[in-house]
């Protein structure tokens, strides 16, 4: 009997690392070794996301635990210049979101440090100027307190922003999609499985991830738009399951919950995952933390590892750039999570690294 019991929960545990897409055994061999990653720059305190023009400037987020001086910055000739300028820095709650598009707009996106203070918000700016273009805070139905905006995607045809959630408190996440021209959200998806984390432990390197010994359970994240603008792609961060939708669906406004729903297609198996980016292949490189990886999920939803090392601290947000590379932030976040500066600051230092992808990306996402 025992040895009965002993064989159901092998093939529970096998079963649940299947349908949680648990990549231990795909990242044991990556493809490339670490020295293929190049350090772009050496930081005292932790990186959120990054951005690069279709000019190659570089605007990248400082992740915003503790009190960082700079909220959002250019990388220029080595230097770190807050952006738009110093004095506006004050104007920045807790930003993690960054996306250049091409008009030339820098887009922000501000969580509102979980709705309390000042509501979530967007700004853009003119990137040239430093001018602001627009500005928007989200009213509570859309971004309820503890709601955690965490990534974006900027469609320039339609002049629609697709804003993930990832708030790990609220019951009912969700995707929010941003009218910009009407200044006007919607919020999608509540109670669907493409938006909720599972019920899993995140385990950084053999290390659990707990809050006053709870494991967290991160909801709506990993956010991309394909090429041509069709397909969203997007997932909760404890998921074994990347998601997507048709863009056209996403905007149909006569749909039921339930017919919307219906309309989201799991895509394929993942590990845990916090950004994501597509190439012009089809090819879509997903962050592990769990693991200190990138991996690859190719058209065929063949996994693949990239790189894998522990030096690469929490893996974070991807930007594709002219120069060909893809760029890399590793945001450190089991270190640094509810931490103080003193803390934030011994922990260091931090980068940014860059990468040469498998096939073209695509400027902006």
């Amino acid at each position: 009997m025992l040895k009965k019991w002993v064989m159901v929960s092998i093939l529970i545990s096998a079963f649940l690392k299947c349908e949680t897409g648990n990549l231990e055994d795909r990242t044991t061999a990556p493809k490339y070794s670490s020295s293929s990653m190049e350090t772009v720059i050496k930081l005292d305190r932790p990186p959120g996301n990054i951005s690069v023009s279709s000019s190659g400037r570089i605007f990248f987020s400082f992740f915003p635990q503790g009190t960082p001086p700079i909220k959002i910055a250019e990388l220029k000739n080595g230097q770190v210049i807050p952006f738009p300028s110093q004095a506006f820095q004050s104007n920045f709650n807790t930003v993690i979101s960054v996306r250049v598009d091409n008009k030339g707009r820098l887009w922000t996106l501000d969580y509102g440090n979980l709705g309390i203070g000042n509501p979530p918000g967007i700004y853009a700016f003119d990137i040239d100027s430093g001018a602001v273009l627009h500005h928007y805070q989200f009213p509570s139905d859309i971004a309820p307190k503890d709601s955690l905006f965490n990534d974006m995607q900027v469609d320039t045809v339609t002049e629609t922003i697709y804003i993930t959630d990832t708030s790990p408190i609220i019951p009912d996440p969700g995707l929010v999609v941003y009218d910009i021209a009407s200044k006007k959200a919607r919020r999608l998806l509540k109670g669907s499985a493409s938006v909720t984390g599972e019920r899993n432990e995140i385990v950084v390197n053999g290390s659990p991830f707990e809050v006053a010994g709870v494991p967290i359970i991160f909801n709506a994240d990993s956010i991309a738009l394909d090429q041509n603008l069709e397909w969203l792609y997007f997932a909760p961060f404890t998921s074994g399951e990347l998601y997507r939708a048709k863009t056209g669906v996403l905007l149909d406004t006569t749909l039921t919950a339930a017919q919307l729903a219906a309309q989201v297609e799991q895509y394929s198996l993942k590990s845990m995952s916090d950004g994501i980016s597509i190439d012009k292949n089809g090819n879509i490189y997903v962050t592990d933390p769990e693991h200190s990886a990138i991996n690859l999920i190719d058209p065929t939803k063949k996994i693949t590892t990239l790189f894998k090392d522990t030096s690469f601290r929490w893996p974070d947000g991807f930007s594709y750039a002219p120069d060909g590379y893809m760029y890399l932030t590793c945001s450190a976040l089991n270190d640094v999570f509810l931490q103080t500066d003193p803390t934030i600051l011994s922990k260091g230092p931090y980068y940014i690294y860059r990468f040469k992808p498998e096939a073209e990306g695509i400027i902006g996402r």
